[in-house]
């Protein structure tokens, strides 16, 4: 990591913060603050944190995610948070002259495309959740060039679990939401016309760090390998957690969601591979070792040792 040794992790609660703060290397001293601790829409409290903190990278893991609710009625907390947040980080680490380290979406794209997205494709949202991840990408950018802009897709994985805590709600987990469907319906409709990957965000993580230390910043897509459409991937969830439940395959149109998504949004990694990161493995095994983990057994009938 290019002298990278106390790092200020934002939205520390999140699933893909909180696999950024397991999976830290041992010389690197992340400081997780929550959306209670820092708000990145107060820009003092921003540039307060920075001064107390001193961190020699900023690692922003604040979103607003709620892709439908942004369509309705979440649009100004959605560009809020995504664009107008984050330009506060950005300027205050310019200002510092540290780097900041923002994620974005496979979303910005329309999903015309027939072949994995590199970062040199054309972008054009297709949401108002998109469009205001792509005004933060657009901030980060252009502050600064040491900034860094890493897009992700359709991410799963460990997740903080509290009693009697809203953090047990399963937000953008499709596997977690999956189950908990399952536990009380025998049958479920799931789309079967958007491809892309599931992220395994452990995986995910251990390419971040490498990717800090081989380049010093730029924009970079980064997804486990392979490709699936919904409905596929609810089949595969069950099959391996030995839940019985049927997936009846439908039509984005007839689902009917606010938002509109690309059918189409697999990321390509031949970018971060050139820079000798470590290809990330498949998505299918990186689920199947994600259902084993205790938070999920309860959702689950298969032991998995005879899987």
């Amino acid at each position: 990591m290019p002298g990278f040794t106390k790092v200020l992790l934002t939205g520390a609660k999140g699933q893909l913060a909180n696999a950024i703060k397991s999976c830290a290397p041992s010389t690197v001293e992340v400081i997780p603050l929550t959306r209670q601790q820092l708000d990145i829409c107060d820009a003092d409290a921003v540039r307060q944190s920075i001064a107390r903190f001193r961190p020699d990278c900023v690692i922003n893991g604040a979103a607003y995610n709620l892709v439908d609710k942004a369509e309705t009625d979440g649009a100004t907390d959605a560009f809020q948070i995504n664009a107008i947040g984050v330009a506060h980080l950005a300027g205050k680490c310019k200002e510092n002259s540290i780097p900041l380290v923002h994620f974005s979406t496979d979303y910005v794209f329309d999903g015309k495309k027939k072949s994995a997205y590199n970062e040199t494709d054309a972008v054009k949202p297709l949401s108002v959740y998109g469009a205001s991840k792509l005004a933060g990408e657009n901030v980060v950018l252009s502050t600064s060039q040491q900034n860094y802009v890493i897009r992700v897709s359709r991410l799963f994985g460990p997740i903080e679990l509290k009693e009697n805590s809203e953090a047990q709600k399963p937000t953008g987990n499709f596997p977690l939401t999956m189950l908990k469907s399952a536990a009380t319906h025998s049958q479920i409709r799931v789309v079967n016309d958007q491809i892309g990957t599931p992220s395994y965000t452990p995986d995910l993580v251990n390419a971040i760090w490498q990717l800090l230390d081989k380049s010093s910043a730029g924009l970079f897509h980064l997804s486990n390998s392979g490709e699936v459409g919904f409905d596929e991937y609810a089949r595969t969830i069950f099959e391996m957690a030995g839940v019985n439940c049927e997936v009846v395959g439908i039509s984005s149109d007839e689902y009917n969601a606010p938002a509109k998504r690309p059918l189409y949004s697999t990321l390509s990694n031949a970018k971060v591979q050139e820079l000798g990161i470590t290809p990330l493995r498949s998505w299918k095994e990186a689920l199947k070792e994600y259902l084993q983990r205790e938070e999920v057994h309860p959702l689950t009938k298969s032991t998995f040792g005879n899987n």
